[in-house]
C-alpha cells in the first residue's frame, strides 16, 4: 500500500486538524499554506485518471457494504473545488467574526461539516453518503443558527431540519431497494449489475420506483420546488455560511444525481422527472430573482435557478455538463457572496449617477436569438453534431445560444459582442468535451432518448427558457401590464402562484 492512499483519511479529518492546530496558534487559518490540500487532491486525481485506477482504501467489509474512501475524478474535481472555497470561506470567516464570543464554536462546526462532506465525495456506497448527508445537515443546523438570538435565523433552520428529513426518508426507502433488488450497497455493484439487460427487465418496476426515491432524495438537498422553501429565509445565517451552503452543501443533491448517473439512465422516467422539475424551478427561481431587492435573497433565488438548471441537465443525460456547472456556480456563488457587502456599498454610490435604459425591442431580440441559435446549431450540426437524435444535448445547445443572444443584445459593440459571444461557445464545448472525456466509465453519457415522456419534456424545457429569455428582455413592457404587475407582487413575495 503506497503513501497515496493513506492521504485519504488525512484530507477528510484535515478541516477539523486545522480547526484544533488553530487553538494553539490562531494564525494557521490564514496560512496560503493550507491550499495544498486541493492542489494535492487536484494530483490525485489525474494521477487515478491517467493510471485509470480508483485510489481506494478499506477498513472493514460486511454483506451489503464496505467501511472505506474511495477517490476517482469525479469525486477528486468536486473535493477540489470544495477544500478550496472551504479555505477561503475559512479565511474570511477569522476577519467576519473577529468580535464574536461564539467564533471557536463556529469554526468547530464548520470544521466538522467540511469533513463530513469530504466524506459524502470519497463514499462508495450508500450507506457512508447518507451518514455523511447527516452529518452534514447536523453541523449545518448549528451553523445557521450561529446568531442565536436570531428568531429568523432559527425559523429557517427548523425548515431546513424538516425538508432534510423528508430527503432522509425517500435515500433510506431507495436504499432498502437497493438491498431488496441488488443485495447490495456498494455503488460499483449496482453499476455492474444494472448493464445485464436481463437483470434489468425482470426487476424494472423496483428499479425505476428507487431510481424516483432517488430523484426525489436529490430535489430536497437541491432546494428544487417544492422543497424550496426554506433557502430564500436564511439571511440571517453569518454570510461566509452562506457561502459555503450556496457554494458547495447545496451541492449535495446535484452530485447524488452524478454519481448514481449509470444506474438512473436505467429509468427515463425517473430522469424526465427530474428534467421537468429542473426546468419548472429554473423558470419559477429566475422569475422570482427579477424582482428581489434584498441581494442575498436575490442570490438565494438565482442559487434555487442555478440548481434547477444543473438538474435539467442531468435530465437530459448530459451529467458532465452537469459537473462543470457544478463547479462553475460553486466559485461564482463563493465570490458573490463574499462580496456582497461590496456590491451594496457600489449601489448606494451609484444612486448619485445618472442611469441610461436601453430601449427594448421584441423583433430584436427574437431575430438574434433565431440567429446564434441557427449557427450553434449549424456549426456543431457540421461537426457532426445530430439535432434530431441527440435531442437532449441539443436543447442545451439552444439555451447556450439563448445566453450568447443576450451579451450580444445588452452589447453596444454588436462586432466585440460577437467576438465574446463565439469565445463564450467555443470554450463551453472545449469544456464540454474536455470534462466528457476525463469522466468516460465514470458518469453516463448522452442517455436521453426519443420517447413520447422524454420528447414532453424537450419541448417543455424549449418554452421554459425561450420564455425566460423574451420576459428578461421586455420586463418594462411586462411591468406596465396589469398581469405584469399582479405578477410582481406575487413574485416579490416569493410566489407567482
Amino acid at each position: 500500500m503506497v503513501l497515496q492512499y493513506y492521504l485519504l483519511p488525512f484530507f477528510l479529518f484535515f478541516p477539523i486538524l486545522i480547526n484544533k492546530l488553530a487553538g494553539s496558534f490562531p494564525k494557521v487559518r490564514l496560512s496560503s499554506f493550507l491550499f495544498f490540500v486541493p492542489v494535492a487532491i487536484l494530483i490525485l486525481s489525474l494521477m487515478s485518471y491517467f493510471s485509470k485506477q480508483v485510489i481506494e482504501l478499506y477498513f472493514w467489509e460486511s454483506t451489503y457494504f464496505r467501511l472505506g474512501l474511495r477517490l476517482d475524478v469525479l469525486s477528486g474535481l468536486i473535493a477540489t473545488t470544495v477544500s478550496t472555497i472551504g479555505i477561503v470561506v475559512t479565511r474570511f470567516s477569522v476577519r467576519y467574526l473577529e468580535d464574536d464570543p461564539n467564533q471557536i464554536r463556529y469554526f468547530k462546526n464548520l470544521s466538522f461539516c467540511l469533513s463530513f462532506v469530504f466524506l459524502m465525495l470519497m463514499s462508495s456506497n450508500l450507506i457512508l453518503f447518507f451518514l455523511s448527508w447527516i452529518g452534514v445537515s447536523y453541523f449545518l443546523h448549528h451553523l445557521l443558527t450561529h446568531f442565536s438570538n436570531r428568531e429568523g435565523a432559527h425559523r429557517a433552520a427548523k425548515q431546513k431540519f424538516w425538508v432534510s428529513r423528508i430527503g432522509d426518508t425517500f435515500i433510506i426507502l431507495a436504499g432498502f431497494l437497493f438491498v431488496v433488488v441488488f443485495n447490495s450497497l456498494e455503488f460499483s455493484t449496482i453499476f455492474e449489475a444494472i448493464e445485464n439487460p436481463i437483470f434489468l427487465e425482470k426487476n424494472y418496476f423496483l428499479i425505476n420506483v428507487c431510481s424516483v426515491f432517488l430523484v426525489l432524495g436529490a430535489m430536497t438537498k437541491s432546494a428544487q420546488f417544492p422543497f424550496h422553501y426554506w433557502l430564500p429565509n436564511t439571511m440571517e445565517t453569518p454570510t461566509p455560511v452562506s457561502a459555503i451552503m450556496h457554494a458547495g452543501i447545496i451541492n449535495a443533491g446535484g452530485y447524488l444525481v452524478v454519481r448514481m448517473s449509470p444506474f438512473l439512465t436505467s429509468s427515463p422516467l425517473a430522469l424526465s422527472f427530474l428534467a421537468f422539475i429542473g426546468a419548472l424551478t429554473a423558470f419559477w427561481g429566475m422569475l422570482i430573482m427579477f424582482t428581489q431587492t434584498n441581494i442575498k435573497r436575490s442570490l438565494a433565488y438565482s442559487t434555487i435557478a442555478q440548481m434547477g438548471f444543473m438538474m435539467l441537465q442531468c435530465g437530459l443525460g448530459a451529467f458532465s455538463v452537469a459537473v462543470i456547472h457544478l463547479i462553475g456556480h460553486a466559485f461564482y456563488k463563493a465570490y458573490v457572496f463574499l462580496s456582497s457587502s461590496t456590491v451594496t456599498d457600489f449601489a448606494r454610490l451609484n444612486r448619485y449617477f445618472p442611469r441610461t435604459t436601453q430601449k427594448q425591442n421584441l423583433w430584436l431580440s427574437l431575430s438574434i436569438a433565431a440567429f446564434s441559435i441557427t449557427v450553434v446549431l449549424g456549426v456543431c450540426s457540421f461537426f457532426g453534431h445530430d439535432v434530431i437524435k441527440d435531442g437532449g444535448a441539443s436543447i442545451l445547445l439552444v439555451i447556450l445560444s439563448l445566453a450568447l443572444s443576450q451579451v450580444i443584445l445588452v452589447s453596444n459593440n454588436k462586432f466585440k459582442s460577437l467576438l465574446t459571444a463565439a469565445q463564450i461557445a467555443l470554450l463551453y464545448l472545449a469544456l464540454s468535451k474536455g470534462m466528457a472525456f476525463l469522466l468516460t466509465g465514470i458518469v453516463a453519457q448522452n442517455s436521453f432518448g426519443g420517447s413520447f415522456l422524454e420528447v414532453l419534456v424537450l419541448g417543455v424545457s424549449i418554452i421554459v427558457f425561450v420564455g425566460l429569455y423574451l420576459i428578461q428582455n421586455n420586463l418594462q413592457k411586462i411591468s406596465e401590464t396589469q398581469i405584469g404587475k399582479f405578477i410582481y407582487v406575487k413574485a416579490l413575495k416569493g410566489s407567482i402562484l
